[in-house]
């Protein structure tokens, strides 16, 4: 294990600096955009939900059309002509691997440009990659070993996370659970060195307020049976979700033939946003219904179909994004869907505990990582910690549900 050098200090805060005004820079991008495919100033108090509720079905329509051709043209480009992706655990797990700059670069660009106009993925692959491809380009200049350039990896990916989520605990845990797959002192000692050090400079150009603000709730005895019975439920709702996310994939991205089948799904998709606007953008728009209790079963149904069928569609289009923010806003439809049936004719739990255990044992579930997924909404959200009981009892019976499944 390679030891915490002065050199390799220093190099861990540098990267966390770059993430932090990657994440800036690729935010204040994000909202340009929005600002101009959409025409509605954003300021104080205004979210993406509330710019496109305000346009018209016919604008969002062609807002997505244009994102087909957007992500469709992009893409295809970058696998024709660019030297190839390198996926970042392929890259720390391989020495001799390294991760081509400009690539990274265009395809980062081409995740925030599709989310700013609509696209129903997730806005923090981008940094996460930019950040561990500008990381890999320093620590080759400077001859680190391969242990030090493995931990700067791990750790710049996850610094990326922590800046655009202002979550320094759950990007350091993002890089010990997922990616260096180690708790050792020294790998913790690094990723908290670096995360902390991006989510600080993110917080000078982003701001420090928490994501979503939930109203005070009660926790009860019925919401932890509750929770114990709905594992199995979200782990085989994920399970789906994945095997059909695989089955999307489109089997060569180097034909033009995706430009064309592009520009279909993202018409889909703006023809259901015509109905359902919340489904556009990386989920935030769902979860800031769910997590202040602001809709109800049927429109929850809706949106569920809605967002699920969006995320396959530009999934088979070609396009890339993340699954943090959607997939909690899958999980949190999901719960409030079974609390209401249950609150029919049990002793009810109160919805939005309900609908935070839903979100984040679905992300937990989703993307693999338990352990970052409690401390990532606990960072995100105003939340106390007794919501770890009900979440842990519901991770109880879904991490053996999910262990089983994958056996299959």
């Amino acid at each position: 294990m390679a030891r915490l050098s002065p050199k390799l200090i220093a190099l861990l805060l540098l990267c966390g600096a770059i993430a932090g005004i990657a994440g800036i820079s690729l935010i204040g991008l994000l909202h340009v955009i929005q600002q101009a495919v959409y025409g509605i100033s954003r300021i104080d108090g205004i979210t993406f939900r509330n710019i496109v509720e305000q346009t018209s079905p016919t604008h969002r329509l062609l807002a997505l059309s244009s994102c087909g051709v957007v992500a469709g043209i992009g893409w295809f480009l970058l696998h024709r002509y660019a030297p190839k992706l390198i996926d970042i655990k392929q890259a720390i797990g391989n020495s001799t691997i390294s991760i081509p700059i400009s690539t990274t670069l265009i395809h980062g660009l081409l995740q925030i440009l599709t989310v700013g106009m609509g696209s129903p993925l997730g806005r923090e692959t981008a940094p996460r990659e930019i950040s561990s491809a500008l990381a890999d380009y320093i620590g080759r200049r400077l001859h680190i070993s391969s242990e030090e350039r493995k931990i700067l990896l791990a750790c710049s990916a996850a610094a990326g996370l922590a800046a655009v989520f202002d979550v320094p605990l759950a990007g350091a845990m993002f890089a010990l659970e997922t990616l260096l797959f180690s708790f050792q002192r020294n790998h913790v000692i690094a990723a908290l060195i670096c995360c902390t050090t991006a989510a600080w400079v993110g917080r000078l150009g982003l701001g420090g307020m928490t994501a979503y603000q939930i109203p005070a709730f009660t926790l009860n005895n019925p919401l932890l049976i509750w929770a114990l019975l709905i594992g199995p439920v979200i782990v085989a709702s994920s399970w789906l979700l994945q095997r059909q996310l695989a089955c999307c994939k489109p089997s060569t991205r180097s034909s033009p033939r995706l430009i064309i089948i592009s520009i279909a799904a993202f018409i889909l998709i703006g023809i259901m946003a015509g109905w359902l606007p919340e489904i556009l953008g990386n989920g935030k728009a769902g979860n800031e219904l769910l997590f202040n209790d602001n809709i109800g079963w049927h429109y929850a149904l809706a949106l569920l179909i809605g967002k699920w069928f969006a995320l396959l569609l530009a999934t088979r289009g070609g396009a890339y994004g993340g699954f943090i923010t959607p997939s909690m806003m899958l999980g949190g439809l999901i719960a409030l869907l079974a609390t209401s049936a249950w609150n029919s004719i049990l002793p009810p739990v109160p919805v939005i505990a309900a609908v935070v255990i839903g979100a984040t044992v679905f992300l937990a579930i989703q993307q693999k990582m338990p352990l970052t997924a409690i401390l990532f909404v606990l960072e995100i959200t105003n939340i106390t910690p007794d919501i770890i009981m009900p979440i842990s009892l519901c991770l109880l019976t879904a991490l053996p549900c999910q262990q089983a499944l994958n056996k299959q």
